[in-house]
């Protein structure tokens, strides 16, 4: 019968088993740390970008969407109720100033006009009428005035010839008083008729303005009736292309309804959106670079929209260069609204290297390494970034992603 081992023999068997187990792990850890030292990690050298330091310019950038659109666009729009009749230009097509695009039905406009020029011709013939009646009236009451005057002197020479007798006494005070009271009487008709001469001639003068307004008044009427006929011809404001045309023959629009749309592709601007949270960048008249294939256009903010709208918001760039032949309508483009600008600063393109953190690893080129130098990131955009620490102009500076080897001070370069 076998007998259980004493307490001790059994320690001391379990020692001598962890220390041959941390013998081995030492053993590997000291013998990882020394091929760690031997052998240098490498990195292909043909897969990797690099970028020259340079002093230069960096501006501080946020990114935004835009899309190239027509400065000036007309938008042709309905006069009044009607039906489309005719279309004579197609989107696309090129247009002159006047050039007529549609037709609508102008027979109801027809029948307008001609129901108001009559009403302007029967106002115009009352004016004729109520001039002769003035003309008429003014040399009635001037004949009238005129013999009341010449009565007025006729007792006015009898109160003399009666004055006369009876200062010699050839006449009594009564036939003086009777002369005087013939003067007076002629006098007060004569000032009587000289007021009603004026009231009549005033009212006269007073309808003939009333119908002179009443015939201005119409005559607007009849203008604006010819202006929508013309309208209703749908012609080009301006030289350009015809975008949009409503061509549905026989549809009935309503006054202010879109016809339309003619561009002047002679000039552009760029309508452009950004994410909210940059609101507070957003500032009329700040400047702007936009990004048309591998061309770059200067610009400013000419307005922003005051509304957010799905958490974006819209502005309008004004571009200094606004006829380009790169640009064309609806093009897609890339915004660069700029915050600020950092000038002779050590500066290196953009590329994978750039984590978006202020401090960060990057890896400058020494002959067949790359040597880890840890610097702090300044302002940054799509082209540049900003790089201040032991990173002198000239340094070849690795753009590439290199995050497998931040761990290390020295990269091999195969």
């Amino acid at each position: 019968m076998d007998r259980a081992l004493p307490a001790s023999v059994t320690r001391k068997a379990r020692a001598k088993r962890v220390a041959g187990i941390a013998a081995v792990i030492l053993v590997l850890l000291f013998g990882t740390c020394a091929l760690r030292s031997i052998i240098t990690p490498t990195v292909d050298g043909s897969r990797i970008s690099t970028s020259i330091a340079e002093l230069g310019s960096v501006e501080a950038t946020v990114s935004a969407s835009g899309v190239v659109v027509p400065e000036f666009e007309q938008l042709i729009t309905s006069p009044v109720s009607s039906t489309i009749e005719q279309v004579f230009i197609r989107p696309g097509d090129t247009v002159k100033t006047g050039e007529q695009i549609l037709r609508l039905n102008k027979e109801l406009l027809d029948i307008s006009l001609k129901k108001l020029q009559d009403e302007l011709e029967i106002q115009k013939n009352k004016k004729e009428q109520l001039t002769l009646k003035l003309e008429r009236t003014e040399i009635e009451l001037k004949s009238a005035y005129e013999i009341k005057d010449l009565q007025t002197k006729f007792v006015q020479s009898q109160y003399d010839r009666v004055k006369h007798l009876y200062d010699i006494g050839g006449a009594t005070e009564e036939d003086l008083d009777r002369a005087a009271l013939n003067v007076q009487i002629a006098r007060s008709e004569l000032q009587q008729l000289a007021k009603q001469i004026d009231n009549q001639q005033a009212s006269l003068r007073a309808d003939l303005k009333g119908l002179d307004l009443e015939i201005s008044i119409q005559a607007n009427r009849v203008g604006e009736v010819e202006r929508q006929l013309q309208l209703a011809e749908t012609r080009a404001g301006l030289d350009g292309v015809v975008t949009w045309v409503n061509d549905n023959i026989g549809q009935t629009v309503a006054p202010g309804d879109a016809l339309a749309r003619v561009a002047d592709l002679g000039s552009f601007r760029i309508e452009a959106r950004i994410s909210d949270a940059h609101a507070a960048k957003l500032v009329v008249g700040g400047p702007v670079k936009v990004r048309i294939g591998n061309g770059d256009f200067r610009g400013h903010i000419s307005s922003v929209q005051p509304s957010v709208q799905e958490g974006v918001i819209s502005f309008l760039v004004q571009l200094d260069q606004k006829s380009d032949p790169a640009l064309r309508p609806n093009l897609r483009t890339d915004v660069y609204v700029i915050t600020s600008c950092r000038d002779s600063v050590v500066r290196v393109e953009n590329g994978p290297f750039y984590t978006g953190t202020v401090d960060q690893e990057v890896f400058v080129v020494r002959g067949d390494h790359a040597v880890r130098r840890i610097v702090n990131i300044g302002a940054s955009n799509f082209d540049w970034v900003e790089i201040d620490g032991d990173i002198v102009p000239g340094d070849e500076v690795i753009i590439s992603d290199m995050r497998d080897y931040r761990h290390m001070d020295e990269v091999e370069i195969e």
